[in-house]
């Protein structure tokens, strides 16, 4: 067994160990291989935590996320996984994630109000400062892990909607001190290198990396 295959089966070990933690019932991780699992529906789609863009493949059971493995045809990681990909159902699963929303009072005590409450709290909150103050008081910052059509329905919302040109996602404000590191380096706005280099590299030197993980 080569490094590739037993990073692939301990991922998926992995992530069968992380559904039992994350709210799934023990019969839904059997053994270490997600293969193994009776009743699944395999689906694919883009992995969110980072924009590299890996390909996993999930299995849903009983309508829950049951498992998570790489996409063996996806060109960008061949079947691999790293730790956060590997982890993927404890991010609808885990016992911090915010599933309503919740209104805050002048005492600072949250209290759980409906998604209509929310919504049309949020919509007098805009229109207010919309009437009183103009486009330019108002702004929406999104998240790196959009997809083109949320980000085309936000700019609609935003710019044709509201008149506004306060638009801007974590992905591009996260990465502005990468880019003028990157500049500072390499007098260019992107980092030295490409992934073919592991291919064809006989030795790297990395800080605060580990290669096994």
């Amino acid at each position: 067994m080569d490094r590739r295959d037993f990073m692939r089966t301990a991922g998926t070990a992995m992530s069968a160990a992380a559904s039992l933690g994350c709210g799934t019932e023990p019969a839904y991780a059997q053994g270490s291989n997600a293969s193994s699992l009776l009743n699944v529906i395999w689906d694919k789609a883009p992995c969110r935590y980072c924009g590299t863009g890996c390909g996993v493949e999930v299995a849903v059971q009983d309508n829950k996320v049951v498992a998570v493995r790489g996409d063996e045809k996806s060109p960008v990681n061949q079947g691999l996984l790293c730790a956060k990909g590997y982890h993927l159902p404890g991010m609808l699963y885990g016992k911090d994630r915010l599933k309503f929303p919740m209104r805050r009072d002048s005492s600072g005590k949250l209290t759980r109000i409906s998604w209509d409450e929310a919504l049309d709290l949020i919509a007098e909150k805009f229109q207010a400062a919309l009437d009183e103050h103009g486009p330019e008081s108002v702004g929406v910052y999104g998240s790196g892990q959009w997809t083109i059509h949320d980000g085309y329905a936000a700019a609609k919302w935003v710019k044709g909607g509201m008149r506004s040109n306060n638009l801007d996602p974590n992905a591009r404000l996260c990465m502005a001190s990468a880019v003028m590191g990157f500049v500072t380096q390499f007098q260019s706005d992107e980092p030295m290198g490409c992934y073919e280099d592991l291919d064809v590299g006989d030795d790297f030197i990395l800080w605060g990396n580990n290669m096994a993980e």
